[in-house]
């Protein structure tokens, strides 16, 4: 499996669209890498997880064609990871598509999608957690991620697994939950995937995302349960403008731990 970093930012980007900080600044001056479009990811060329606002200026940016997709997975139904009425340009006249777009998710997801959902060419399938589904050629796992609480959410995130090999790809997330532990006991994944957004911050009151004090302590807690090993591949992604310092600088601050950006390609 290959997994692509098409957007690396939360909901704000990065720059941040209104704002003028010390590190927008810099992120518009110095360009490359830290430049940061709204949260997604592509398996392969052919699986998509989430779908924001920026999933169109990612393909023009990256030279990607979304025809090969078949299923997109959507972690909740925040605006910045899914944009139900771009995932209905698939329904003609404004595509010329038969293959139809298979959209997965939680309850509130299928909310969203539901006006759009005609024609046979877009469909929706509500997902459970810790049930495995067979998706396309992969099998895929929703586990219950600490985000949005109080909201009526459940947000999901994903274990994919393809020919021995895995990716846990963890965002919007806090620290896992018990029941997510139990359930990645022993597993030995390839690649695992952390949410970033709150970065250097640490006085954070706000439950639902977490930063790299959090993330070091879920790398030490996943190694402890046989989760991941000496081999499994660490990466933080889904950064805000607040608490975020230069790519370079945040490799410094998060050993054992690639920090991913737009466009980073890496095979699982």
């Amino acid at each position: 499996m290959y997994i692509t970093y098409l957007g690396t930012a939360a909901a704000e980007g990065v720059p941040a669209i209104f704002c003028d900080c010390e590190h927008c600044r810099y992120a518009r001056a110095a360009g490359g890498k830290e430049i940061r479009m709204r949260s997604g990811a592509l398996i392969d060329g052919v699986l998509k997880i989430d779908f924001g606002p920026d999933a169109y200026a990612q393909s023009l940016r990256f030279g990607l064609n979304y025809v090969p997709v078949n299923h997109v997975l959507i972690t909740h139904s925040h605006e910045d990871h899914f944009s139900p009425d771009e995932l209905a340009r698939v329904i003609p006249p404004y595509s010329h598509r038969k293959e139809p777009l298979r959209v997965y998710g939680d309850a509130r997801v299928g909310e969203k999608i539901a006006p759009y959902l005609k024609e046979g060419l877009l469909t929706f399938t509500q997902l459970e957690p810790f049930k495995t589904y067979e998706i396309g050629e992969y099998k895929v796992t929703p586990l219950q991620a600490v985000h949005a609480l109080n909201s009526g959410e459940e947000p999901l995130f994903y274990l994919i697994e393809k020919d021995g090999r895995s990716l846990l790809y963890g965002h919007d997330t806090d620290f896992f939950t018990d029941a997510d532990f139990d359930f990645l006991k022993d597993r030995r994944i390839s690649l695992i995937s952390m949410d970033c957004t709150n970065g250097i911050l640490t006085d954070i009151r706000y439950i639902g995302h977490m930063g790299i004090n959090k993330n070091i302590a879920l790398r030490e807690k996943l190694l402890s349960i046989g989760a991941a090993d000496e081999n499994t591949t660490f990466i933080a992604n889904h950064f805000s403008h607040n608490g975020l310092v230069s790519h370079a600088e945040m490799e410094k601050r998060l050993p054992g731990f690639l920090v991913s950006y737009d466009g980073m390609t890496l095979r699982v």
